[in-house]
């Protein structure tokens, strides 16, 4: 393909992080900005390439500035959250939260919501001390929180190769999934579906007692997490694609999971308990259970008493035809196939599935090329290494049936 195609391609598929990161500030715009970066192949911005689209990329510029116009952005010296994250990051043994107004009662939610929001921050421990003032707030004493000491699981060198990992490895997850839809931009819903598949299929839950993987980083390391990695690392990789996503919790049931937007719509994504247990790293099964869901179809699951920092809610349920998951019929990892994907029924089936924006619609068993019945030519459009053997011999007794 020629150079500019690439650059075009590029920018169209990841608009909304440079929207995004012109419209923020914080190390997360720009930790998401190097991630989206480091899935462009070096040979596309190459001093060459640039120059041949550089008509493109003005204009691409000049696009950003008139979509972001300058945010009103809240003083960062008196911002809690903000001084915590930037402290949190450089490893600081003390962090200075007098110009603030931080109550004691509240730095225990804001501690947790950075570390839930922050897959990155997986060197940081949930415990903490801290030292108070005692001030007056709309004429009530209050308790205000003074300094924060907080508490590292990893630093220095330790912590620098763990970040390369950890980068490392979500730049190939991100590469992989980018070069799974070939040539073609896919659907928001798609991706959802592919980074869903790629942890259920290539992680497993860790059934340790003392001491299971709870960070992103031991959870990509080992190949082994609870759920609130698993959670931590859909959200990493759901930005490090272009979406937004969130973390939720539930105290009631000891459980975590992700809010995830498609087209402007908010669902429910729990990958933890659509990977069955037992289950070792790699296995087949997949379910889908528990993919884009309403609060509604949850509920119906027995999931209750949870919420997320953005308090959102999924009210949609497109793709919930008759109230149940589209995809829950599937028990393996879906395979992308041209313009759709392929599911295989429990009895081998390969159907094709049509992953859009109004919804998921499936097709006739067995008919790979989209022609309404099953034909010889269904069994030659699968013979390609990529593609698993028990689509081909399904097509074959079907066949020998007919």
């Amino acid at each position: 393909m020629p150079p500019l195609y690439h650059i075009v391609r590029f920018f169209a598929r990841h608009f909304k992080d440079f929207l995004h990161c012109l419209q923020n500030d914080g190390a997360y715009s720009i930790s998401c900005l190097r991630v989206v970066l480091s899935i462009l192949p070096a040979e596309e911005v190459s001093v060459k390439n640039i120059r041949a689209a550089l008509p493109f990329l003005l204009a691409v510029l000049l696009l950003l500035l008139y979509c972001a116009p300058l945010p009103v952005r809240a003083d960062a010296s008196s911002d809690p959250a903000a001084i915590l994250l930037d402290g949190l990051l450089s490893c600081k043994e003390t962090i200075d939260l007098s110009a603030c107004t931080l109550s004691t009662s509240e730095l225990g939610r804001v501690y947790a919501d950075l570390l839930h929001s922050h897959p990155e921050l997986f060197h940081v421990a949930l415990r903490l001390t801290f030292t108070s003032r005692e001030t007056i707030v709309n004429g009530q004493p209050q308790r205000l929180v003074a300094e924060v000491y907080p508490a590292y699981t990893v630093t220095g060198q330790e912590l620098t190769a763990a970040r390369t990992l950890y980068r490392d490895t979500l730049s190939v997850l991100l590469a992989e999934m980018d070069a799974s839809f070939g040539d073609r931009l896919p659907t928001e819903a798609e991706m959802v579906l592919c980074i869903h598949d790629q942890l259920a299929h290539r992680y497993a839950y860790d059934t340790r007692i003392q001491s299971p993987n709870a960070d992103v980083h031991s959870f990509l390391r080992d190949g082994v997490g609870i759920c609130q990695a698993y959670a931590l690392a859909f959200l990493a990789l759901a930005r490090g694609a272009g979406l937004e996503a969130d973390f939720v919790a539930s105290d009631a049931m000891d459980h975590a999971w992700n809010h995830v937007r498609v087209d402007g719509v908010w669902y429910h994504v729990d990958v933890t308990r659509d990977d069955p247990i037992p289950a070792s790293e790699g296995s087949d099964e997949v379910n889908h259970t528990r993919l884009l869901r309403s609060d509604e179809g949850m509920n119906s699951l027995g999931y209750h008493g949870y919420s997320c920092a953005a308090d959102h809610a999924c009210t949609d349920t497109r793709f919930e035809p008759d109230g149940e998951a589209a995809l829950a019929e599937f028990h393996a990892p879906m395979t992308p196939f041209g313009t759709a994907w392929v599911g295989v029924r429990a009895d081998g089936a390969p159907v094709m599935v049509e992953v859009g924006k109004e919804g998921i619609s499936t097709g006739i068993e067995g008919d790979m090329d989209g022609d309404g019945c099953v034909t010889p030519a269904d069994l030659l459009t699968v013979y390609d290494a990529k593609y698993t053997e028990v689509w081909r011999e399904w097509l074959r007794g079907r066949l020998v049936e007919s």
